[in-house]
Formats: structure tokens, C-alpha cells, sequence
């Protein structure tokens, strides 16, 4: 496999990860936010808390947000671990 087609490759599949990212991502927002509607219509609430929305969006949103630094991290690891095996297997 030629350089260009590896890069190509490795370019299509950092894609297609950040589109399962953003798939799960929109699935679990979704989710906490037809609970919280859910909750906000069977309790019978008016008026929105607005003291607890922080924590509702802390719960929303650091998942996802993990997630991604933990993919990122490990892209940076294997990249980085790769790039020094190929390093040392050229200069044998």
C-alpha cells in the first residue's frame, strides 16, 4: 500500500470514528432530554429549576465530551507509538 492511500485511509477512518462520536453523542443528549421532559411533565412542574440546570447540563454533556478527549488521547498514543516504531525499523 502506497503512502498516499494509507494517509487516505487513515484520513477516512478518523472521519467515520468522529461520526460514531457524534451519532452516540446526539443519542444520549436526546435521551437525557426526553427524561427530563418526561420528569418536568409528570411531576407537574411550571416553572423550570433553574438551580439544577447546571448539574442536568454537567450530567448531559461531560460524557460525550470524555469520550472524545479519551479517543483523541489514544489516536495521540498510537500515533505516537507507530511513528516511533517506524523510525527505529528504518534506522536498523
Amino acid at each position: 500500500m502506497s503512502n498516499t492511500n494509507m494517509a487516505a485511509a487513515a484520513g477516512e477512518t478518523r472521519q467515520a470514528m468522529v461520526r460514531v462520536w457524534m451519532a452516540i453523542s446526539a443519542i444520549w443528549v436526546a435521551f437525557w432530554l426526553c427524561l427530563a421532559a418526561l420528569i418536568i411533565v409528570a411531576s407537574g412542574m411550571t416553572v423550570p429549576l433553574d438551580n439544577q440546570l447546571g448539574l442536568f447540563a454537567l450530567i448531559v454533556m461531560t460524557p460525550p465530551l470524555v469520550l472524545l478527549a479519551l479517543g483523541a488521547a489514544f489516536r495521540w498514543a498510537f500515533e505516537t507509538l507507530f511513528r516511533k516504531r517506524k523510525l527505529s525499523s528504518h534506522a536498523i
